[in-house]
């Protein structure tokens, strides 16, 4: 029996087409790279597409500048196909956010590798040498002659390379909460605008185009607050079913609403393929009870129905990889500047089912540039020179991760990872510059 099945060779290999991991494809095939990607799913946009996040948040910066020339291009066709709002805290389309970034691979010449698992990695002297892959034509290595790119969510690539990582908080190592997202269809948005606006003292107020709305169990006095309450009375509803329940519209999907629920508070690794397995059953059946609920309680849902729930669990945080430099919570919090940064946010500090102490975190109010950076150092991973890491598992502490992890911070990083290693890039200032010539704007 053969030792592998197959052997490919590129410049540049990404391991995962999520958020990141797509902007990082893209932008090397920019710079003129052989690019291969490869992803464990059957479509490109990881979380955003497949993990149905949407919206897409605003780093939160006067202006509104946007990291990402790549991240430009892809509002730009999604509002053009009617899938998306066009604004910067962006409402769109999950399914056609993955048709669109699937569109731009194959106008660049990348080659995806779908359904395909990494399981392992060979290092020599402070190299990758070979990803270790399976798929259906069995077992095989993939090599690049410049550099890989750990965009997996989870530093699956460090970790399988023996590289150290962290996971979780510093001290208990416990991951943030995850969700199982849904979208429902056949719902009358008018009729359920309508509702929400007389249970909040505002009748006749105009619907627009696109609109969202939270409610949670015990807490604040949102409209659909004592709904909630009287369901998991009656017994319609587990109180798990209603601790964090939260909606948006979808662009181009009328009668489509998108839900960031139900949420899991209590699974402490999330990286364990266990408690994955026990968040797609469990989150299932919260989904049919919330189903049944709509039906009953909320005027619009008469005829509702599950239209797509997401194929992968909504991890907000996991593994991290430990790079030349980890970004701080005084370091987002304190709005710090750094020479080599290929990225900017104000995003806050989002960390869901925990309260944060930050009592020791300082914020220089007197600061005129109110935003953050995070250093190109954030993606070079410590111990090898031609691995880097993109999107929500580079170089972070646990309170910094939250504010990071959005989107728009993901696909810049996931650019910068992808310019560097297709031009050898070390230098976090010249692969600024060749973003910004791309089109990316900073402040």
């Amino acid at each position: 029996m053969r030792e592998t099945d197959f052997e490919k060779l590129y410049d540049v290999v990404v391991l995962g087409a999520g958020t990141a991991g797509a902007a990082a494809a893209l932008a090397a095939a920019d710079c003129g790279a052989r690019v291969l990607a490869v992803e464990q799913f059957g479509s490109a946009g990881g979380s955003s597409s497949l993990g149905l996040v949407t919206p897409l948040m605003s780093p939160g910066i006067r202006n509104k500048p946007q990291c990402s020339y790549l991240g430009l291009e892809i509002i730009r066709r999604l509002t053009r196909e009617g899938a998306a709002d066009g604004e910067h805290k962006c409402f769109f389309d999950p399914m056609m956010l993955s048709m669109v970034l699937e569109e731009m691979l194959s106008e660049r010449g990348v080659t995806m590798l779908y359904h395909t698992m990494v399981t392992g990695a060979e290092v020599s002297d402070g190299r990758i040498t070979g990803i270790r892959v399976s798929n259906a034509s069995g077992t095989g290595i993939l090599r690049a002659s410049r550099a890989y790119i750990d965009a997996t969510g989870d530093a699956a690539v460090c970790r399988l390379a023996g590289l150290p990582t962290r996971h979780g908080d510093e001290e208990a190592h416990r991951n943030q909460p995850c969700s199982l997202r849904y979208l429902i269809g056949g719902v009358d948005p008018d009729r359920f605008w309508q509702f929400l606006c007389e249970k909040r003292g505002e009748p006749g107020k105009p619907r627009p185009e696109n609109f969202d709305g939270a409610a949670t169990l015990g807490q604040g006095s949102w409209a659909l607050n004592d709904f909630f309450r009287e369901a998991v009375e009656r017994g319609d509803l587990a109180k798990e079913d209603a601790l964090y329940w939260q909606f948006f519209t979808v662009p181009g999907r009328r009668g489509v609403l998108a839900f960031n629920c139900p949420e899991f508070f209590d699974i402490e690794d999330i990286t364990d393929a266990d408690r994955q397995s026990e968040v797609q059953v469990q989150g299932k059946l919260r989904i049919l009870r919330h189903l049944r609920f709509y039906r009953k309680y909320l005027p619009g849902f008469e005829e509702a129905y599950v239209d797509q729930i997401a194929s992968m669990v909504g991890i907000r945080e996991g593994r991290r990889a430990e790079t030349e430099y980890m970004l701080t919570a005084e370091d987002a919090y304190g709005w710090r500047k750094f020479d080599d940064a290929v990225a900017q946010s104000n995003y806050p500090i989002d960390i869901h089912g925990r309260t944060l102490r930050n009592q020791d975190l300082v914020r220089r109010e007197d600061e005129p540039r109110k935003y953050y950076e995070i250093p190109f150092r954030c993606l070079q991973v410590r111990g090898t020179d031609n691995l880097l890491a993109a999107g929500r598992n580079i170089g972070t502490d646990f309170v910094a991760q939250s504010s990071v992890r959005i989107m728009p911070t993901c696909r810049a990083l996931g650019e910068a990872a992808g310019i560097a290693a297709a031009l050898g890039l070390r230098d976090g200032r010249a692969v600024r510059e060749e973003m910004i010539r791309r089109g990316a704007e900073f402040c």
